[in-house]
């Protein structure tokens, strides 16, 4: 008699992670993968197409297991997502270390939601800012020594090891792609609107408006009276028409 050894890992997707599927893995939630050379449970999941920041939880019946994991032929995984709310920052096996402050640190190819962070009031670096651009080890590397949480649409930056906090980020509209970060991490309640200057991420402080008068322009000095400046690049601000359009922008997910 002859026996067959299943060489298959049998993975169980929940949550939106079958949608970061490569393609021809993209038929359902339960995928037989072939365990064809010994690899980490990481590498195996992103050789899938989904990054390791986007995972939230490995579990082996009743066991947790970490990205380091080395599956077995024939073992049965069911892999989570990150969950939404105040639980994605918390520590966990795949995460024993958070960030102990809300910091980000945008990419290109989201360069606009670093406006909208800021103007929502979180300390948020943007690389479109950065003299030189680095590359995606560099970026990696300053999310790590920084401890900033990288937001990407770029799934290979991502997948670098030293990222550990991070999320591939789903919508293409900014405004969309902010709810979409405050939810996530469930921070509507540590937002502080216009508390930071859209064009470097300074603080902004009240300053008296005799102080930034050769700054204004002759209607703004006439009609309006309260003042913000930038102490980093002393940028002003005031509450001009455009304020209610931000309010309305914020509106949404204010507390």
């Amino acid at each position: 008699m002859s026996s067959c050894k299943d060489e298959h890992l049998q993975l169980t997707l929940h949550g939106d992670l079958a949608d970061l599927l490569l393609r021809q893995y993209r038929q359902n939630t339960e995928i037989r993968y072939p365990l064809s050379r010994r690899a980490s449970i990481k590498d195996i999941l992103e050789a899938m197409g989904i990054p390791h920041t986007e995972i939230g939880g490995i579990q082996k019946a009743a066991q947790q297991l970490d990205f380091s994991y080395l599956p077995e032929p024939g073992e049965k995984l069911n892999i989570y997502p990150v969950p939404a709310g105040p639980a994605a920052l918390q520590p966990s096996v795949l995460r024993p270390d958070p960030p102990t402050e809300i910091r980000f640190l945008v990419d290109i190819n989201v360069a606009r939601l670093a406006v909208l962070l800021r103007m929502a009031g979180f300390d948020t670096v943007s690389l479109r800012e950065e003299e030189n651009v680095p590359g995606k080890r560099e970026v990696a590397q300053q999310s790590r020594c920084s401890g900033r949480i990288i937001l990407s649409r770029d799934k290979e930056l991502l997948k670098h090891r030293e990222v550990a906090f991070g999320r591939l980020v789903r919508t293409q509209d900014p405004t969309a792609q902010l709810y979409e970060i405050v939810d996530l991490y469930g921070l509507r309640s540590n937002l502080e609107p216009f508390s930071r200057c859209l064009r470097c991420n300074g603080l902004l402080i009240a300053v008296h408006k005799q102080r930034v008068m050769d700054q204004l322009e002759p209607l703004t000095k006439k009609y309006y009276y309260n003042f913000m400046k930038c102490g980093s690049c002393s940028q002003v601000y005031w509450k001009g028409s455009h304020h209610e359009k931000m309010i309305a922008l914020l509106k949404p997910i204010m507390a």
